[in-house]
């Protein structure tokens, strides 16, 4: 049965002294809409987090649902996905949080805004908006600009907590457990090729607003800093999901759109020009917060 709401997802692995941080933001969202949070412990062993869990559930605004042992962020994931009991999935991870900030949050939050673009344009594939870095580094992400469909299958980033339909989500085979890194970029790909199979149309809407928090640590367990061959889960990704992959790079064979696909992802200044053409004054926000200057080994021969 159909119930408008919304449903976070957040898988926990041993990350109990981020994860009250990450329950507490959701408690302090101003939600319209029916809301709930499925935190998936995924065979944490740290006793922080065990109590950390205890101490979430106990709450009793939060369901907790415990693995019997590690499968992952992925397997995680896929359980709230179908234990979801709305039409709409947010998906956090246990170290990052939602904007709290009640300017931020003014003219609704992040979810009652996705529900009203997703109920009222059935051609949005998805909704993303601004990531802002906390913790270890403060300031926007790199992908700070609204993304279309081309260039997501162009390797361009996908953030973790994009919002989208239950429905979609189910259809795509949810995440995929393979994907062990790029796993953000990877689902996003598998909601559009669900979407490219039943003929709808893929828009993707943009919040320049930062409603999500992405923390920055150290911590060698973290998934984006495990050495994985790029090109090995790119390829994996254009398998699971080559009806869109052919019909945008025809009359090409895998590996030369695996080739394609990874020589298409932007480097860094790359984004930067996107997020001027976007917005020039987030650019030069980010400009200053990074310290970025351009230089080029032409310089000393003065060109201007």
């Amino acid at each position: 049965m159909s119930r408008r709401g919304i449903s976070i997802i957040i898988p926990c692995f041993n990350a109990g002294r981020f994860l009250v941080d990450a329950v507490d933001s959701i408690r302090k969202q101003p939600f319209q809409c029916e809301h709930e949070c499925i935190v998936i412990d995924d065979g944490s062993t740290e006793a922080e987090t065990l109590e950390a869990l205890l101490e979430t559930e106990r709450a009793g605004d939060t369901i907790v649902i415990r693995m019997e042992k590690n499968q992952g962020a992925q397997y995680a994931r896929n359980v709230g996905i179908r234990l979801a009991k709305y039409d709409y999935i947010l998906p956090l991870d246990a170290d990052d949080c939602l904007n709290t900030d009640q300017e931020i949050l003014s003219s609704g939050t992040y979810a009652d805004r996705a529900i009203q673009v997703l109920e009222e344009r059935p051609d949005v594939a998805f909704v993303h908006s601004i990531s802002c870095m906390f913790g270890d580094y403060n300031g926007y992400t790199i992908s700070a600009y609204p993304v279309t469909s081309t260039q997501i299958l162009h390797k361009h980033h996908a953030q973790t907590s994009i919002i989208y339909r239950k429905e979609d989500a189910i259809r795509a085979g949810c995440y995929h457990e393979s994907i062990l890194k790029w796993q953000d970029w990877s689902f996003a790909v598998s909601l559009l090729n669900a979407r490219f199979k039943q003929n709808k149309e893929n828009n993707i809407h943009f919040f320049e607003i930062p409603y999500h928090l992405y923390r920055i640590h150290n911590n060698p367990s973290r998934i984006s800093s495990k050495n994985l061959s790029e090109r090995k889960l790119t390829r994996l990704t254009i398998e699971h999901n080559l009806e869109i992959f052919s019909a945008t790079f025809p009359n090409m064979t895998v590996d030369e759109i695996t080739n394609k696909v990874i020589s298409s992802k932007p480097d860094k200044l790359t984004d930067l020009l996107y997020i001027a053409s976007n917005n020039v004054q987030t650019a030069l926000d980010m400009v200053n917060q990074r310290g970025y200057r351009l230089t080029s080994d032409i310089e000393p021969n003065n060109i201007p």
